[in-house]
């Protein structure tokens, strides 16, 4: 939730200060809009942060009117930009102190997007932090289940964070743990579960035998309804009872994170020994992807489960359909997977990634790929880890044959097979190299652009076909003589002699960075 004051402390920076109604800064805020007309239109609602410079208005009087208006519509703060009236009138302020609705002076020189952008800054930033706490109650949920604690321990976490009434019932209705507010008694929550059953027995029966989760209104003794969310909880094929939770309130948007991660703890914690190898993957998984930022100084082979030392490549999976990165995913395991225990296939970066104990085997993949056109595979050297940055260098290698197999139209690139652009995709990332293909090969791209001619494109397939003359015609669909006259041209503008071996192994370096960053841009 963001606040009047959270937002007044973002924007303090850009010289817009709260000046009135500083009395009410815990109201939030849930969206911008401004507001340069007269009319009170319904687009209009509760929560927003409205930016105005109020020059259609006439008068104060009109302009204290729209702010009634406005805080009577659930407005919960008013930027009062500056370009039409240099000060904002006394009497508005003394409106806004006086009602306790809050206002800010925004410089003239100040434009709105600017505090969009600082809104949207602020948006992601409590986003990221909510995230990272879902991730810590997810672990904290798998620590409990490896450390075999009792269910409580598990609905707590949920509890706590909903701040709502979390209940686990047995298969026969028989309740085995539960959390409430301090405000409710043991008795209050039992007199619950009965009403439940009583009022709806045959909506929660069918939760069991659909597997599916279901909504349920429940009429409370002299109160409103109540609101409940009842979730089935199995683990492998066996019931194990009902989650319930209350609905009631208003829930942040991962909440139903938080419930989904819980329901996944307590149903794993019947079995302790799966759950243990689910985790200890997850964690190898999270360290992976680590070294694959570049944070393997800090790791060592001891701390994963699986047996680093025993792995022999890495393959990335490249999909034009993300959409079914899932079910290619389960796919890949099932044929390129041979012991589970000691490789990881997952999803990375819109890409699987395979860290497996195997050589893959190239006639069988291409053999998988005629049916997946729209799948392209890099694959790592076959190395023996003997540290954590073996495991990064592995997947560097297997990142490079993807965008290989982008910008040579190639579906499975193996990096073995590759040869000179090893060099290329790496060397442009040195500073003295960033421009080594203009340098080359500039004077020749000039006078192709200037002249519509085709000299880069002979040059590259001569020395591609070692200097042979009928072949590289052949494929330039040229006369041999029109690509002798081409050559003398080129020489005349590089003034690099061709023949000279140190200088076609430069020659043929700079097409190779040239040819990728024609295509690099598109590689994802």
């Amino acid at each position: 939730m963001i606040t009047v004051k959270d937002f007044a402390e973002v924007i303090e920076s850009d010289n817009i200060h709260l000046v009135g109604g500083m009395q009410n800064m815990n109201k939030e805020i849930t969206y911008l809009t401004s507001m340069e007309l007269t009319e009170k239109t319904s687009r209009m609602k509760e929560k927003c942060f409205v930016m105005t410079t109020f020059h259609a208005f006439k008068d104060v009087n009109q302009i204290i009117s729209h702010l009634q208006w406005m805080q009577e519509i659930g407005i919960s703060a008013i930027g009062f930009h500056t370009a039409a009236l240099k000060t904002i009138p006394k009497e508005v302020i003394d409106y806004s102190n006086t009602h306790s609705f809050p206002l800010f002076e925004i410089p003239q020189e100040v434009p709105y997007y600017i505090i969009h952008e600082k809104y949207n800054q602020l948006v992601n930033k409590k986003e990221n932090e909510q995230a990272s706490k879902i991730h810590r109650l997810n672990e904290k949920l798998m620590e409990i289940v490896l450390l075999e604690k009792d269910l409580n321990s598990i609905v707590k976490v949920i509890g706590e964070y909903i701040n709502n009434v979390v209940c686990v019932l047995d298969p026969y209705f028989d309740l085995i743990a539960y959390w409430k507010t301090k405000e409710q008694t043991r008795d209050e929550i039992k007199h619950l579960i009965n009403l439940i059953i009583n009022q709806h027995k045959e909506n929660v029966l069918k939760v069991r035998f659909t597997n599916r989760e279901t909504n349920i209104a429940v009429k409370m003794d002299s109160l409103s309804d109540q609101n409940f969310k009842v979730a089935p909880l199995f683990s492998k094929m066996n019931f194990l009872g009902y989650l319930i939770i209350c609905q009631n309130g208003t829930p942040d948007k991962f909440s139903e994170e938080v419930i989904k991660n819980g329901i996944r703890a307590l149903s794993l914690a019947a079995y302790n020994k799966n759950t243990l190898l689910h985790y200890q993957k997850s964690k190898d998984i999270e360290m992976l992807e680590s070294i694959f930022q570049g944070e393997a100084d800090d790791k060592s082979l001891s701390d994963f489960y699986m047996d680093l030392k025993k792995v022999r490549c890495i393959f990335q999976v490249q999909s034009s359909s993300s959409e079914t990165l899932q079910s290619k995913l389960q796919m890949f395991s099932e044929l390129l997977i041979e012991n589970e225990t000691n490789s990881r296939l997952w999803i990375y970066n819109r890409k699987i990634v395979g860290v497996i104990d195997s050589i893959l085997d190239r006639e069988r993949v291409a053999a998988i790929l005629t049916d997946y056109p729209g799948i392209r595979i890099g694959v790592s050297a076959i190395e023996e880890v003997n540290h954590c940055s073996k495991i990064k260098a592995m997947y560097d290698q297997s990142s490079l044959g993807l965008l290989h197999g982008h910008i040579h139209d190639v579906q499975l690139v193996f990096w073995d097979e590759m040869g000179i652009e090893k060099i290329a995709y790496n060397l442009q990332s040195h500073h003295l190299f960033q421009n080594f293909d203009e340098e080359l090969l500039g004077p020749l791209i000039a006078y192709d652009l200037e002249k519509n001619a085709s000299l880069t494109e002979t040059l590259y397939t001569y020395l591609k076909h070692f200097f042979n003359l009928q072949k590289s015609s052949g494929e330039l669909f040229v006369h041999p003589n029109t690509v002798k006259y081409r050559l003398q041209k080129i020489n005349e503008l590089m003034q690099v002699d061709i023949q000279n071996p140190s200088h076609y192994s430069m020659l043929m370096l700079a097409f190779s960075i040239y040819r990728s960053k024609q295509k690099a841009d598109q590689f994802q």
